[in-house]
């Protein structure tokens, strides 16, 4: 089998349109079960993220989660923790204001993985491009108890960042199928997904109505 060059991950997340982030916080039922059915909803990206689990467990988790998205072609990505993302031959890493730099996680991961940061403001977005991070999410658009320390950014800085940034972008932060209209009337073609899917009682069906708005509103 080919190894994926820079290129072909950057392409392949480019076309990203739902990214939803699986977390043991909000689940009803183990991890991997949860991971096929948003697969099966319409996830084009999986990320595993996990603050307060062990390193071990962890790994033994993101394992799992590695075997079940190269059967799907699923893109998979790491949330803080560089060295499993390495471990696991995951495709990407996804790292916070607060946690490694930029710098640090490339010398870790291998050269052709995707690189992500989370921005709450257009210094910082401009920043994680000139440093070379493959994306940036942006928000949170709206207040988000699983974030609760961070206010919300509003639309105003999804705005301005699809008009400043080149790099690919994430809208995120309590995304509903309410409010994901004025997320993609503000710019947001790639939305992440957290609570919304993962407390839902039909993941399936949820992540496909979430993946059918995405490509109604960005394919008119």
């Amino acid at each position: 089998m080919t190894k994926s060059t820079k290129k072909d991950y950057f392409k392949k997340f480019s076309e990203v349109k739902l990214y939803v982030i699986i977390s043991s916080s909000l689940a009803k039922r183990p991890l991997p079960e949860i991971l096929w059915d948003v697969i099966q909803g319409g996830a084009d990206a999986v990320q595993l993220r996990e603050k307060k689990m062990s390193d071990s467990e962890f790994l033994t988790i993101a394992k799992e989660f590695k075997k079940i998205t190269s059967r799907s072609k699923t893109i998979f990505i790491v949330n803080d923790r560089a060295e499993i993302a390495k471990k696991t031959d995951a495709d990407g890493l996804h790292i916070g204001q607060s946690d490694i730099n930029i710098r640090t996680a490339r010398k870790i991961l291998d050269p052709n993985k995707i690189l992500g940061i989370s921005t709450h403001n257009i210094l910082q977005a401009q920043k994680a491009q000139q440093e070379g991070a493959d994306y940036i999410s942006v928000g949170p658009l709206f207040y988000t108890a699983t974030k609760s320390y961070e206010p919300p950014v509003g639309l105003e800085y999804l705005k301005r960042v699809k008009k400043e940034i080149t790099i690919p972008l994430v809208a995120i932060g309590a995304i509903n199928l309410d409010n994901i209209s004025t997320v993609l009337h503000a710019g947001g073609t790639c939305v992440a997904i957290c609570s919304a899917i993962m407390c839902s009682d039909n993941i399936i069906q949820t992540t496909q109505s979430f993946k059918n708005r995405l490509i109604t509103c960005t394919n008119p």
